[in-house]
């Protein structure tokens, strides 16, 4: 197995990175010191925490080559069918209803693109207008606030000043290695894999803000709990095609949206040479699509209420699960 399903989960109120295999989540950094020191070095954990940290951005910051002693780690694993011990004897794997996952990353930086031109069209005519031409010329977006960011399960708040929640389906690409000015026909070396993401948005503030000053929207989509991500990174050798995966979205488990990432007017390297251009990109930077037509309730005709629970799921990544509470 050579491709990875790397997470951040909760355990005795200490956040950890960690991976998931055969059903259940191995902590990455003990197993990664339970294989140095099965190498025979004898400082194993102090060298596992500098190499492997239990954080996932200090840990993409090692690249290239932290994903493949990440993959080492799981292909120990695997040859040990999960039984594995740290070199202290401590417990290293836990069946996924015992631990809490959290949102794989809190990216150092996330951008929201606008990829499917159903839905940019929709949003133009609900301002009365047509699809601007400067929209197939460059892909744009928007920068989002990472402290919105929310893992599986966790209640996204209703926020207060909003009549009109919606959830937005979207693909998320998490990039794992630094570049500048990176070529199209290099771009996808720069992927470190994918996730799933729910952009959610105030509708009535979003409309305000767009008539306003359309520079992108800002409160709308910009409260504690926003912006829901996970359960996992895929690295991309699980994903044959990144462009060709069925999204769906579900609200108390009816089907209310079905896409496919094949729409994508722009694709991921066009997302990632443009990024890059004249600024280096940096490893946990995740960028998004974007929401595909009929990917959110007011494309279907259908808004959220208190109570509901969304579940967002992407072909080869999972399902990402968030119950919706008024306070």
């Amino acid at each position: 197995m050579r491709y990875i399903r790397l997470v951040t989960f909760e355990r005795f109120g200490e956040e950890r990175i960690g991976f998931i295999f055969d059903g259940k989540v191995f902590d990455l950094t003990l197993c990664y010191a339970a294989l140095l020191r099965r190498e025979g070095l004898p400082v194993a954990m102090r060298v596992a925490h500098a190499l492997m940290p239990p954080d996932m951005l200090k840990f993409l910051e090692g690249e290239e080559k932290a994903i493949e002693e990440a993959k080492r780690v799981q292909d120990f694993v695997e040859e040990r069918n999960g039984e594995v011990e740290g070199p202290n004897g401590e417990k290293v794997a836990w069946l996924l209803g015992e631990i809490r996952l959290k949102a794989p990353l809190k990216p150092r930086l996330m951008v929201d693109f606008s990829t499917f031109e159903e839905h940019v069209r929709m949003g133009f005519e609900k301002l009365g207008m047509s699809i601007p031409q400067e929209w197939y010329q460059v892909p744009v977006g928007y920068k989002m606030n990472p402290y919105s960011v929310i893992g599986p399960d966790e209640p996204v708040i209703w926020p207060s000043f909003t009549q009109l929640l919606d959830y937005e389906l979207e693909f998320a690409v998490v990039v794992g290695k630094r570049g500048k000015d990176v070529p199209k026909e290099e771009a996808m070396d720069y992927v470190l894999g994918y996730t799933i993401v729910n952009d959610v948005s105030a509708r009535d503030m979003e409309f305000i803000e767009l008539k306003a000053m359309p520079l992108g929207p800002l409160k709308s989509k910009d409260f504690d709990n926003a912006t829901p991500m996970g359960p996992c990174i895929v690295t991309k050798d699980e994903i044959k095609d990144p462009h060709n995966l069925r999204m769906v979205a579900r609200v108390n488990g009816e089907v209310w949206s079905d896409a496919n990432t094949a729409d994508m007017h722009w694709k991921i390297p066009d997302l990632i040479a443009h990024l890059s251009k004249d600024q280096t990109i940096h490893p946990g930077t995740v960028m998004l699509s974007g929401t595909p037509g009929g990917g959110c309730g007011m494309h279907v005709g259908k808004l959220l209420k208190p109570g509901d629970v969304v579940e967002l799921e992407i072909e080869g990544i999972g399902v990402l699960r968030n119950p919706i509470v008024k306070l």
